[in-house]
């Protein structure tokens, strides 16, 4: 492992990956990964591999929109197949008010160029004729929105760092950080240290652990989310379904298996990464009501993973202040897998060339919560 590098990335996950990849493409090569674990063994590793746009906020519609492109281009530009598909997502309405509320929030993806639409009980229908529309009173449709395989992601990403000169140091963790105050020095670990000019977090989860370290109080706070994946049957539901009042998501895999999950929203923050049987039984109903085909198809496997929530369901992008050399590419709050495209290249544009043409990185900067300016994501399962 090496001792001295420009950039040191601490989270070998599709954030940390596509990090040192457009780092490295920028021309910083005397890049080092750090992964306590194996890449995409946290949050990335147990997603479902979902991409969307329809966010209710302008920062998470903006990175969404272009981490779809370059998941879109990704075999082309990358070289790796990564089972990318573009079924569409759909959000339901149960009332006046979630009706409403998608209607806003069309108008503002479609004012940043992302095709959103609304659509009626009976278009959801011709979307997927499987589903059950009878409490539904409409919903609104991303047909660009998709799914790919998070661990291909990863793969490729690293792959192509690695060419560029960037080293990723897999089952290294990372015990310290050594600072004068204003700028990291050191990173210490439990392989060696590394001299470094910049230090990127991209520990998801564990975000707020490495900002201890030299003492950041990071807002980022770990919830577990469970998943499940179902026997292959044959393809007959193209879309990925995001129900936010009964709090489920669903899509089918190309090779034929359904693959959901929900948020334990009753309890308390913790790296509780277990399976219980409650979740089985809840999202088993859930899935059975949207979709009564369903009814009898067998469960393959469950697993959870953590969710790295803020206070405001968005990402902590860019330097924490006091240091000058110490960014943040943390808090996706669930939805890491699908913004981290676009949160890479800010983050490298930042530290690169000081500033991006892709959005102000200021507006995602930690300081939003000190000014108590907060806009809270509602799209969030």
């Amino acid at each position: 492992m090496r001792t001295k590098a420009e950039a040191v990335i601490v989270g070998g996950g599709i954030v940390g990956t596509s990090i040192a990849y457009h780092l490295a493409k920028q021309g910083m090569t005397d890049i080092v990964v750090l992964e306590r674990n194996f890449l995409a063994s946290g949050a990335t590793g147990r997603c479902g591999g979902g991409m969307r746009q329809q966010w209710s906020t302008k920062t998470n519609v903006l990175l969404a929109k272009h981490s779809v492109a370059e998941f879109a281009n990704f075999k082309e530009v990358m070289g790796q197949d990564i089972q990318y598909r573009q079924g569409g997502y759909l959000l339901p309405a149960f009332n006046d008010e979630m009706l409403t509320e998608l209607k806003t929030n069309v108008a503002l993806q479609n004012s940043l160029d992302v095709n959103t639409r609304m659509v009626t009980p009976e278009e959801m229908k011709d979307i997927s004729p499987i589903l059950n529309v009878t409490d539904v009173i409409g919903g609104s449709f991303g047909p660009t929105d998709g799914v790919a395989n998070p661990f291909l992601v990863v793969k490729g990403y690293a792959d192509r760092a690695r060419d560029l000169g960037a080293e990723i140091s897999i089952r290294t963790t990372v015990t310290g950080i050594e600072h004068d105050g204003s700028r990291v020095k050191k990173v210490h670990t439990d392989r060696g240290d590394i001299e470094t000019e910049w230090v990127v977090n991209a520990a998801g989860a564990w975000a707020s652990k490495l900002g201890t370290m030299i003492g950041a109080d990071l807002p980022v706070e770990p919830y577990r989310h469970q998943i499940l994946v179902t026997e292959p049957v044959e393809i007959i539901h193209p879309c990925m379904v995001i129900d936010l009042l009964h709090n489920i998501y669903f899509s089918q895999a190309e090779e034929g298996a359904f693959i959901g999950g929900q948020t334990d929203k009753d309890e308390p923050s913790s790296f509780n990464i277990r399976n219980n049987s409650r979740f089985l039984v809840e999202f088993s109903r859930k899935l059975v009501y949207w979709a009564p085909v369903l009814r009898g198809i067998k469960v393959v496997r469950q697993w959870a993973g953590l969710y790295a929530m803020t206070p405001d369901a968005q990402p902590i992008l860019g330097l924490v202040e006091p240091f000058e050399n110490f960014v943040c590419a943390v808090g996706f709050s669930g939805h890491g897998f699908m913004l981290a495209p676009a949160a890479a290249r800010l983050i490298c544009d930042f530290m690169v060339k000081g500033a991006s043409d892709l959005a102000d990185i200021k507006d995602m900067s930690i300081a939003r919560f000190k000014d108590g300016e907060i806009t809270k994501e509602k799209n969030v399962v």
